[in-house]
């Protein structure tokens, strides 16, 4: 229903980890991309995306089974031809990872982003560029727990939720039994 599209990624990374004495790490990434898409039936999902992000995170870790993240995130997004659509996005987070001996695991997350987007919000460039958010401020979280049941059962259970300034909270959940044979 598309017809022919023709996606390219390429990426150039910097990924330098330092453990800091016995509890903290520092985790530095760095990266240049270039996204690119080409529809021959439909013109305005074309883009060719330059993006260039910055990503610090210093992370606490309290002992082998859990941790605690603090991070932030810059891209720059810049679409190089038809509309020239441009992003800045700024993101805060945290992340909170906790597996116990018995077979248990949580993982809860918190994402604050800083949009300031130029162009057209409702085209599939912006879609693309935005990664499904809006432009303006938008708030993400996340908590998932898993638990090994038997030797072949696993139960997960994940909550989803996303916020941003014009639109009502979006929730989603899942749950899931899982049978490895």
């Amino acid at each position: 229903s598309f017809g022919d599209q023709d996606v390219t990624l390429r990426t150039h990374q910097f990924q330098f980890i330092h453990k800091l004495g016995r509890f903290w790490l520092m985790d530095l990434g760095a990266g240049l991309n270039d996204n690119i898409s080409e529809s021959k039936s439909y013109a305005n999902r074309n883009y060719n995306l330059e993006v260039t992000q910055l990503n610090p995170k210093i992370s606490y870790l309290y002992n082998q089974n859990t941790r605690l993240d603090l991070f932030y995130t810059y891209k720059d997004k810049r679409n190089t031809i038809l509309e020239m659509e441009t992003l800045k996005m700024h993101v805060l987070g945290a992340n909170f990872k906790f597996a116990s001996k018995q077979s248990f695991s949580a993982n809860a997350n918190a994402n604050l982003y800083f949009n300031e987007f130029e162009g057209n919000t409702n085209s599939p460039v912006a879609y693309q560029m935005l990664e499904g958010l809006q432009p303006g401020t938008n708030l993400t979280w996340l908590l998932g727990l898993q638990k090994r049941l038997t030797s072949f059962l696993d139960l997960n259970l994940n909550y989803l939720g996303r916020k941003s300034e014009d639109s009502k909270t979006i929730h989603t959940g899942n749950l899931q039994l899982r049978a490895t044979f």
